[in-house]
């Protein structure tokens, strides 16, 4: 009888320390999410007009490029340089050798849809064709329009590929939790 009750007590002990767990690592990313943000926002505030365009200057708090802000779904992120999982864990990410913000390309992003880390695309397939996307950045704000939305399979990835307008390009895994596709939502800059 004893032994059923401690095994009974280790069980509980397991059970609370994996929702302490998730509920602290949950925390944490939106802890540094909201400081990368937050970071970025003022250094925007408080750039001057000779950083402007500066590469060095453009790249804050854990490689910030910008902010992306989906009205559409309540989104506000920080974009972080790279999709590797320490950026993709706190912020969406910039594919490396895509064309930046507002530039002429494909300026592409990927971003986490789960539970723990990175939820940031979890809504995106709300995203319809006509929709806004907003980019703030030191050199400037953009606004990009929904023009597409798509699911391919993981290796297909031209969607990647470089265009002769401003592009945006979203990835994310799809269906959640299942994550056997990718979701990928097209937009053109408007001028």
């Amino acid at each position: 009888m004893k032994r059923v009750r401690i095994i009974g007590l280790i069980f509980i002990l397991i059970g609370i320390s994996i929702l302490l767990y998730a509920f602290s690592a949950k925390y944490w990313t939106r802890y540094k999410q909201d400081n990368m943000t937050r970071n970025y926002e003022q250094r925007i505030k408080n750039a001057k007009p000779a950083e402007k365009n500066s590469d060095k200057d453009s790249k804050v708090d854990y490689g910030t490029i910008g902010i992306l802000i989906i009205p559409k779904i309540d989104l506000k992120v920080a974009i972080g340089e790279g999709t590797d999982m320490a950026t993709l864990r706190y912020a969406v990410g910039h594919f490396k050798g895509t064309a930046m913000p507002g530039e002429n390309g494909n300026f592409a992003l990927a971003g986490h849809r789960s539970y723990t880390f990175g939820q940031y695309f979890n809504r995106l397939d709300e995203i319809e064709t006509g929709d806004e996307i907003l980019i703030e950045t030191i050199n400037g704000n953009y606004k990009y329009k929904v023009s597409n939305k798509k699911i391919v399979l993981p290796y297909q990835v031209d969607v990647l590929n470089a265009t002769k307008d401003s592009t945006m390009t979203l990835v994310t895994c799809t269906p959640i939790r299942v994550a056997t596709h990718r979701l990928i939502i097209s937009a053109r800059l408007e001028k």
